[in-house]
């Protein structure tokens, strides 16, 4: 968009090109701020930061930001309480490092960047730079170091001791190899040959900070190599010159510590999105704290950011009128007259002709003049989105522009009749956005090599033991090296590693410790035959299940179509390795004359629902019904929400079947269902009663099979015959009973996490008013929501 085109916003421009004072502007809406910021980063190329009132709306500005068009937008994130322990496994911290050292070492070099960050990431201090530059670890080939003293300088700075490292913040050591996974670390790349043209060598090439992985060997004290890492294979790879590694605990005293934008040059631009909110905000925040002492408070930040160029965007009118003050910053704000978008929002629901109706009515726009830019967030929704235009009007019109993006929320800029809208508010896609970082899958352990000391164990013979290492036993023939195990009543039994095919790791499906096994009993044996019994009848079940359906037969799907592939596209994360599979191997299943009987395992988080949305997508797109079965009325408005927003680009019908319809809406919901008007039903154990009926119905997916009583598993074993059949499950299955199941029934196993998953945290502690005052006011830092549940 052409913002010189506006007049209010090349005076904007020409004020802040001579300010001495804040730049006051009122009557924007939506992200428009954003698209500000990004012209004014562009027109006058000085650095520019961009300030918010809460740690969301950071987040929020740095996507719009990136979607506008700026050149280098980086994050200063926040911690949303207290500063944490130096810790260098921290990842705020080693961002907040990498941008403090990118500012210091950058010099003039900083046009065109723009940092969004919070207010609270200004309350929290930074490193001074010299102090990073003072207290880095400087490593050069061929440099005379003392290991010990390299592995000092890594446990003072809270570098985490490992076998292999695996994360930021890891170090490990094997004789004269130290291997360090550095958070935050520069220093030279690798040594480059010859200039062919020039005939000159070239030095080593500078690297910016970033987290890097190498390996350094040591020959006595002298530095023999540095290389990189390969985290997959553990492998050194590439050679570089040398590389200082940033300490994480820089800063830790008072004296070291420095406010962010005191470290900004002097032309910088200061843009503070909602001023008097950023303010309350940042007084509110060091409230909250129990040792605000550590923080900067609203007054020093303010004092701070008035040596520079500051801009105050204003959603509303802030009362102040207009002066012949010779100041420009005296000259009133300016009204930029900026408009919702919220004519156009739609909210996702069962009837997709809603949506179309809002793009009927952009359409309509464009032959009025208006100019329409309409951000997707992938080529599958520019894609789809062409195709329903095309449907409506024949083609696309000249001035409906399809821009690949993401906007947070749209704006009208009138003076320029130009419409700025995006796809998810357009279609009801409200998905929480989050921040992709880079994550690799790792495997689980799978081998007794792998084995620790303290470890569970299984023997044969024995049962359940407790590992406690190996041991070298003298015999007649020489030495043999033997397995420890303790089981109950601290008895120990020694095995030969000859016969390590007898033990195997133990895999439970509780957290609580596993009881020790007593040698002597019959114990064992009887579980083992109680377990061989239990699993006979199960495999009984499925063979006569499996037999019933082979000999019926199933439906074959069509492979996938343009629309499947649209709406996979359209995810807007990255699938993980263990999903794609898993997806191959479901539709794999859907296209054979046999009906499928698919179990499909992974931890909570882990995507099983976007896999289940596709299989569902597939089987309506061939003219199929889908129920989709839960165990809890909750999970079933949750997965009503998430299939609505999913499937909102695309003509598919969805009902959600539970206790809050009331009698007559659920009556009007199983009537179309039976006549086919409804293609995906969500339902409760409401779903197997006999008054339930369908038209065609296609496929089951069942999430958390285990928690629904021996009645329904009567009704689904029935349904399971000429039905196919995804069950989803976080509960993981031994393998044992994995290996008994083989072949009768196909699983699919999530064990790669997301990106950017994070574990939840469940902490049982006895009851302190301090901890539960410090876990609410860090909820409320974020803007978070708490439910705190009490025994009375």
């Amino acid at each position: 968009m052409d913002l010189v085109r506006d007049k209010v916003v090349c005076e904007i421009v020409a004020r802040l090109s001579q300010a001495n004072g804040p730049v006051k502007v009122e009557g924007t809406w939506g992200s428009f701020a954003r698209l500000l910021t990004s012209h004014i980063s562009k027109t006058l190329r000085r650095p520019v930061l961009h300030l918010c009132a809460h740690i969301d709306d950071a987040d929020r500005a740095y996507d719009d930001l990136k979607t506008f068009g700026v050149e280098r937008v980086e994050l200063l994130p926040a911690w949303e309480g207290e500063e944490d322990l130096a810790d260098a496994t921290d990842e705020t911290r080693a961002e907040r490092l990498r941008i403090v050292s990118m500012l210091a070492e950058a010099g003039g070099g900083l046009k065109g960047l723009v940092v969004a960050a919070p207010v609270q990431a200004l309350c929290q201090p930074i490193p001074k730079p010299s102090v990073l530059r003072e207290s880095a670890l400087r490593v050069n080939r061929n440099d005379v170091v003392d290991p010990e003293g390299v592995i000092e300088w890594l446990v003072k700075n809270n570098f985490e001791r490992v076998d292999a490292v695996d994360l930021p913040g890891q170090f490990a050591r094997r004789g004269g190899i130290i291997d360090i996974y550095a958070p935050l670390a520069a220093g030279a790349g690798p040594r480059a040959r010859p200039d062919t043209e020039g005939g000159q060598p070239q030095g080593d090439v500078p690297v910016a900070p970033q987290s890097q992985a190498v390996r350094i060997e040591f020959f006595g004290d002298t530095v023999e190599s540095i290389r990189q890492i390969n985290l997959d294979t553990q492998r050194s790879t590439q050679e570089i010159a040398g590389i200082h590694v940033v300490a994480a605990a820089s800063g830790a005293v008072i004296e070291q510590r420095e406010l962010f934008p005191n470290i900004l040059p002097e032309d910088a631009i200061v843009v503070l999105e909602e001023p008097a909110d950023v303010e309350e905000v940042a007084k509110v925040f060091l409230t909250r704290i129990e040792r605000p002492e550590r923080l900067y408070p609203w007054t020093e930040i303010h004092n701070s950011v008035a040596r520079l160029t500051q801009l105050h965007i204003c959603r509303f009118a802030t009362g102040e009128n207009a002066g012949d003050g010779a100041d420009c910053a005296d000259r009133g704000p300016l009204a930029v007259g900026i408009k919702s978008v919220q004519q156009f929002e739609r909210k996702a629901t069962s009837l997709w002709a809603g949506h179309k109706a809002a793009l009927e009515e952009l359409l309509e726009r464009t032959k009025e003049g208006s100019d329409i830019r309409l951000y997707c967030e992938s080529p599958a929704e520019i894609a789809r989105v062409t195709e329903i235009v095309r449907e409506i009007t024949g083609e696309v019109p000249r001035s409906f522009q399809l821009l690949l993006g993401y906007v947070h929320q749209g704006f009208v800029v009138e003076s320029l009749n130009t419409i700025v809208v995006s796809h998810h508010e357009l279609f009801g896609q409200y998905a929480l956005r989050r921040r992709e970082r880079p994550a690799r899958a790792t495997a689980p352990v799978d081998s007794l090599a792998d084995l620790q000391p303290g470890e569970y164990v299984v023997h044969a013979s024995h049962g359940v033991g407790k590992f406690l290492g190996t041991e070298t036993i003298e015999e007649k023939g020489g030495r043999a090296e033997y397995l420890s195990i303790e089981y109950a009543d601290s008895v120990k039994i020694h095995v030969s590693v000859q016969n390590i095919a007898l033990i195997q790791k133990y895999i439970g499906t509780s957290p609580k410790r596993p009881a020790l096994s007593k040698v002597g009993t019959k114990k064992w044996q009887r579980q083992k035959e109680k377990v061989a019994e239990s699993v006979r009848d199960l495999a009984a079940e499925l063979l006569e299940v499996q037999a019933k359906r082979q000999a019926i037969g199933g439906i074959a799907y069509e492979p996938d179509s343009q629309w499947q592939m649209e709406f996979e596209e359209s995810f807007p994360y990255q699938e993980t390795p263990d999903q794609i599979n898993a997806i191959r191997e479901i539709k794999a299943d859907m296209q054979e004359p046999i009906a499928m009987d698919r179990l499909l395992c992974g931890d909570v988080g882990y995507g099983k629902t976007e896999l289940a949305m596709r299989a569902a997508f597939k089987a309506v797109e061939n003219g199929k019904q889908v129920a989709v079965l839960v165990p809890t009325t909750v999970l079933s408005v949750q997965h009503g929400r998430t299939f609505g927003e999913r499937f909102a680009d695309f003509p598919v019908a969805i009902e959600v079947l539970n206790r809050f319809k009331t009698g007559r809406q659920a009556k009007e919901i199983l009537a179309k269902a039976k006549r086919g008007e409804v293609d995906i039903l969500i339902g409760t154990h409401r779903l197997l009663s006999s008054d339930v009926a369908f038209k065609d119905l296609g496929l089951l997916i069942i999430d958390e099979e285990q928690r629904f009583g021996v009645d329904h598993k009567e009704r689904l074993k029935r349904m399971r015959v000429n039905v196919d059949i995804l069950t989803m499950t976080a509960t993981p299955i031994p393998r044992t009973l994995h290996m008994a199941l083989l072949g009768l029934r196909d699983i699919s196993s999530l064990t790669t996490a997301p990106l950017d998953r994070r574990s939840i945290v469940t902490s049982v502690t006895t009851y302190n008013q301090d901890l539960i005052r410090k876990a609410i006011y860090r909820e409320l830092n974020r803007e978070g929501q708490v439910f705190f549940l009490h025994n009375r």
